[in-house]
């Protein structure tokens, strides 16, 4: 029998098809720029921060916030999650493009855990579109009441099976991302 997490919250971010082009392709492209990071708009800074259980004041003090997150369903690998501000008031989880020497992309989130890769040389958006999955594609962060982390993706419609009391029907809703309350059971 597997152990059971007892989540406590989910922190939850959907994935543009931009900004999976701009984590999967080359991290130099002719005439510079792209972004090579998961953005984290302005809407979701305060509900973000609250999760990572740090002030607006403190964070605009810090260059960054790193967090150790286990991968769910393999517990046993583990990884940082560096989040940083960026401009205009939003954040963005630094060092996300796979190609990028020095990437930091979470374990959780790589080809050998399935998730959603693009060929190494693609050129754009529209390109990497025919790797996106049909149904979109979210990250999740997942925070135990042992106040431990565990990273992990969805990638799909929501399961036909899913009710709406599953703390993971939120994940597949037309936001932007949020974070989800999970219940002790």
């Amino acid at each position: 029998m597997k152990n059971k997490l007892n989540i406590k919250r989910i922190w939850w971010r959907n994935v543009q098809p931009g900004e999976f082009y701009n984590i999967e392709r080359h991290h130099r492209i002719e005439g510079g720029g792209g972004s090579l990071y998961i953005e984290i708009p302005r809407s979701l800074v305060p509900d973000t921060l609250n999760f990572l259980k740090v002030s607006e004041t403190d964070f605009n003090s810090m260059s960054s916030i790193e967090i150790h997150a286990f991968v769910i369903g393999a517990p046993q690998i583990s990884g940082p999650i560096e989040f940083r501000s960026k401009a205009g008031g939003r954040m963005r989880i630094a060092n996300q493009n796979r190609q990028q020497p020095g990437s930091q992309r979470h374990p959780a989130w790589k080809a050998i855990r399935n998730f959603p890769t693009a060929p190494d040389d693609i050129v754009n958006k529209e390109e990497a579109l025919a790797y996106f999955p049909d149904g979109g594609l979210r990250i999740y962060i997942a925070e135990t009441y042992d106040e431990e982390y565990y990273a992990g993706f969805t990638k799909g419609h929501r399961p036909a099976n899913m009710t709406v009391n599953d703390p993971m029907f939120e994940l597949y809703s037309n936001k932007v991302g949020g974070v989800i309350n999970a219940h002790k059971n």
